[in-house]
């Protein structure tokens, strides 16, 4: 665009220089060389100086059309990074290189926020983490401390009954321990599929729910969308995700757990549910936080759907909890798509 309007202005330019050196002709005629060398320095200095205004025109109208506005978003951008803030978004006025470019940074932008956001959440968890341990391990060990100094002023005669307290204290600390070293496992755990059919599948999670069973009955509901399907999956994973999803049931079921399994194209869908209490909303909240508690008996429900949460992550799935209805019972969904 600019090239045309030079060249039209310089052919314009011309003619309007030639016009005028035929007017001023008359008066140097007699300087033939010099009225020639004049004739083409102007014409010449002329059109590169009317060239250089039109294309530096051009050049300024392109950049403020084209470039201002994406060069600054990006720059805009550079800023708001090196400051640790991607809380923004970028958006390509137009689908050029440039615009591609915006959304190729757009892009990176959004993969740096995930992984700043993960790690952050992985540092909440370990947080929450250490909380429950230091939480869970101090009742036991006071409780110990105590036993220890009545048995200090009762050394002539042992009580059995402080004797016991202090095992299943103990057992406690063990017990707790064991399931943080389990959370560490799971944390730095890497799946391992292997292809299965539907019906082994099935056999499967029916002789884990068996193994299980306590008192409560159990209901089963399965929906199958192709029963000649095999699909990858991490048998270990699924396995330990249903069973913290049947002993949580279990423990607060009044009568009966129901079971509903949802096997698709692409995932498998776990539902179990007890008709026991719901729970409430700030439970509902915290209830695959590592740290919580349904009770006071130091027994985490947390721990155990904070493993369930984690391993469906891994598996590209995810897990809820919530409640039946607002009077009966809790339902929690673990869905693991195909690896």
């Amino acid at each position: 665009m600019g090239t045309i309007l030079s060249v039209f202005s310089i052919l314009g330019y011309l003619v309007l220089w030639n016009a005028f050196m035929n007017l001023i002709y008359r008066f140097i005629a007699n300087w033939v060389l010099g009225g020639v060398i004049l004739y083409f320095v102007g014409a010449l200095v002329g059109s590169f100086v009317l060239a250089y205004l039109i294309m530096n025109a051009t050049a300024r109208f392109f950049y403020k059309l084209k470039l201002a506005r994406p060069l600054t978003q990006l720059n805009q951008g550079i800023i708001r990074i090196q400051n640790q803030d991607l809380d923004f978004e970028l958006k390509p006025a137009a689908s050029d290189e440039l615009g591609k470019l915006i959304q190729a940074f757009e892009k990176m932008r959004r993969a740096l926020q995930t992984a700043l956001k993960t790690a952050w959440q992985l540092t909440e968890d370990q947080k929450q983490v250490n909380a429950a341990f230091a939480h869970d391990l101090r009742t036991p060990l006071t409780i110990l401390q105590g036993n220890v100094e009545l048995l200090e002023l009762q050394s002539d005669q042992l009580d059995t009954a402080a004797l016991k307290d202090i095992k299943q204290q103990l057992d406690r600390i063990n017990a707790f321990i064991e399931r943080m070293s389990r959370l560490s496992t799971i944390q730095n755990l890497h799946l391992t599929p292997s292809i299965t059919s539907i019906n082994l599948l099935t056999k499967t999670l029916h002789r884990e729910a068996e193994q299980l069973k306590t008192d409560k009955t159990i209901q089963w509901q399965t929906t199958i969308s192709d029963a000649n399907q095999t699909v990858s999956i991490s048998k270990s994973a699924m396995l330990e995700i249903f069973d913290n999803q049947l002993t949580n049931a279990f423990r607060f079921a009044k009568k009966a757990v129901t079971i509903n399994l949802i096997i698709e194209k692409n995932s498998l869908t776990i539902k179990v549910c007890n008709d026991g209490r719901p729970l409430q909303p700030a439970e509902l909240k915290n209830a695959m936080l590592p740290h919580f508690s349904g009770n006071k008996s130091g027994n985490h429900l947390g721990i155990g759907l904070y493993i369930c949460s984690q391993l469906c992550k891994q598996h590209h799935g995810h897990f809820t909890i919530k409640n039946q209805s607002p009077n009966v019972g809790v339902c929690t969904i673990a869905k693991l798509a195909y690896l």
